[in-house]
């Protein structure tokens, strides 16, 4: 996959953890996650974008109005790749910095995705 490839990627992945249309959310999941792909992080082991899509509506609901901003270049190898990402309520952070880690499947979307 080319660079601009990956961070659009990257990007329809953030998007579809805070687009307010739920059908907005399931056509850029489906374009970025496998269908049967690992979501991991502290707080949350799932399987799948059905059960990632249902957790992503519960953190809506509990924060409205947030949106994720990329704090770092997109940084790979082999099929892996990491970028830096913080929550955002309106122009403020809300919350620590994070990370993903994720594997890039043969089709080019994300198989698993490792958030910290």
């Amino acid at each position: 996959m080319s660079s601009a490839d990956i961070e659009n990627l990257v990007d329809s992945y953030c998007r579809a953890w805070f687009d307010p249309d739920p059908d907005e959310r399931r056509r850029l999941m489906a374009r970025s996650f496998e269908t049967d792909g690992v979501y991991v992080d502290p707080a949350v082991h799932l399987f799948g974008i059905a059960a990632l899509l249902t957790h992503i509506e519960k953190v809506i609901a509990a924060r409205p109005g947030f949106w994720l901003r990329r704090t770092s270049v997109i940084d790979g190898h082999h099929d892996l790749i990491r970028f830096g990402w913080v929550r955002m309520a309106g122009d403020e952070v809300d919350g620590e910095e994070s990370i993903d880690v994720c594997r890039i499947s043969p089709d080019g979307r994300f198989s698993l995705v490792a958030g910290f």
